[in-house]
């Protein structure tokens, strides 16, 4: 199960990578199936990427984006794109991942999935 703390504050390329890049690496590199919990900040990190070029996915609404994103003007490098679209490929799938069987179990695998893929077409 990922474990870590992000650090308050993460406002440049610097700061948020090694974060982005930790919750994405917990999809792509499991031990076994990948728990919700991974799957879900996978996700997220995977959301935040895609919305570092396209802030205006996230909305206007203060809970969800209490702060706007990204807070730096700076660059992600190309290799978190390349895992974010990975981990959405790879969530979109029942296939050991308990994130999937969730959404399948209240049958909601294909609205899961299509907003999977609403995110991952702006990649």
């Amino acid at each position: 199960m990922l474990s870590y703390t992000a650090p308050y504050g993460a406002d440049t390329v610097e700061s948020v990578q090694p974060i982005l890049e930790t919750a994405l690496d917990a999809v792509l590199n499991p031990d076994g199936v990948i728990e919700a919990s991974d799957g879900t900040t996978g996700l997220a990190a995977a959301a935040l990427v895609v919305a570092w070029d396209h802030p205006d996915l996230l909305g206007g609404d203060a809970a969800y984006a209490p702060e706007p994103w990204p807070r730096t003007s700076g660059t992600l490098p190309f290799q978190l794109q390349i895992k974010a679209a990975a981990v959405m490929n790879r969530l979109s799938s029942e296939e050991s991942n308990e994130l999937a069987e969730l959404w399948a179990e209240q049958g909601e695998l294909a609205g899961f999935q299509s907003e999977i893929a609403r995110w991952r077409a702006k990649l």
